[in-house]
């Protein structure tokens, strides 16, 4: 009866994976700080912010890069360590799921960025076509 408890004790808190070496360890990405940066960026239309917001996919995709090589077991990380075979996958997958999550916040600031051009646009546009209709008015 103990042995059954402490059986499902570690089953269900997870200790067992740690204590037997084959837990599931979170890789550290820097990838949703990048994330979080290229949220904040301030959004205006104007040449500073699309340079700031290439850089900031820049970093992402160098990221990414280096993530994978990591993953893959063919560089360490900062810590001097690689992974071994069982971690690999799932480094790749915790990859996965960041590089998703920033080309989401890619795909929306973009997508506002250019709503915000358009009805720039959009203003200027009757700005000049009323400018217009009120010439011909003066003229006619």
């Amino acid at each position: 009866m103990v042995r059954t408890f402490l059986v499902l004790f570690f089953i269900s808190t997870g200790a067992y994976g740690q204590i037997f070496g084959f837990g599931e360890e979170k890789f550290k990405s820097a990838i949703p700080e990048l994330s979080k940066k290229l949220r904040s960026l301030e959004m205006k239309t104007g040449p500073q912010f699309e340079e700031e917001f290439n850089k900031a996919i820049k970093d992402i995709q160098n990221a990414v890069e280096e993530e994978k090589l990591f993953c893959s077991g063919e560089a360490a990380n900062t810590e001097g360590k690689t992974l071994g075979k069982e971690q690999k996958e799932l480094c790749f997958r915790e990859l996965k799921k960041h590089y998703l999550e920033a080309m989401d916040v890619v795909f929306i600031l973009k997508k506002k960025y250019l709503e915000l051009l358009h009805s720039e646009h959009i203003e200027k546009l009757t700005e000049v076509q009323k400018k217009l209709a009120k010439d011909i008015e003066k003229n006619f």
